[in-house]
């Protein structure tokens, strides 16, 4: 699996144990309709056996871009979905957080900016890696992200639209400039997450 997703990953399967997960869970389901992510339809397929696609609806896991790998932005939370995709050299993840308020959204969006500063390089030999990021037209506020780590690197796009968040991560070649021509498979998909969450009550009200 790729270096440059492991922390990624590993955040992914930090979830809330027991009966508190399961009432995460309905929770989000009364909030995101089933089919909602851009990726549900792909992910209720049949895997081939190197391929491993996952769905979750609980409220406690990481967002998936979490530089820090601390656990940020959950204040205020009342739906989530993550959507994971991973193969032998690949990782793909689509993640909608639903907030109480846009200020909770504007919150959590800040968060990911800080850690992004705290941690925008770190570690040494095979467990180095930097952070480069800029803003992005999208949504009310969106940024696209370079992960830069010693065997591989990521593509992450975070998009907040009212009190909505989403995040799209993508493994693959990206460069320090961070051109949006590398970016341009997460834009498309944040520009139709960023329309479509305004279909759901109070989010862009």
């Amino acid at each position: 699996m790729l270096r440059a997703l492991v922390p990624v990953m590993v955040a992914a399967a930090m979830i809330t144990a027991g009966g508190g997960e399961a009432l995460a869970a309905s929770a989000s389901t009364s909030e995101l309709p089933k089919g909602f992510l851009l990726y549900e339809a792909k992910a209720a397929k049949p895997a081939k056996s190197w391929e491993k696609w996952e769905v979750s609806d609980s409220l406690g896991r990481r967002l998936e871009l979490s530089p820090c790998a601390r656990d940020v932005g959950r204040d205020g939370r009342r739906a989530m979905r993550t959507i994971t995709y991973s193969a032998e050299t690949d990782y793909l993840s689509e993640q909608v957080v639903i907030y109480r308020s846009t200020r909770a959204a504007g919150k959590a969006l800040r968060a990911v900016r800080d850690e992004l500063r705290r941690c925008a390089r770190g570690g040494s030999g095979h467990d180095r890696y930097a952070y480069k990021w800029k803003k992005t037209g999208i949504g009310d506020e969106a940024l696209r992200v370079g992960g830069f780590f010693f065997e591989s690197r990521g593509r992450y796009l975070v998009v907040r639209r009212g009190s909505a968040l989403a995040v799209y991560v993508r493994s693959g070649m990206v460069t320090k400039s961070l051109p949006s021509s590398q970016f341009r498979a997460l834009e498309k998909d944040g520009r139709t997450m960023a329309d479509k969450v305004c279909d759901l009550a109070h989010v862009c009200a």
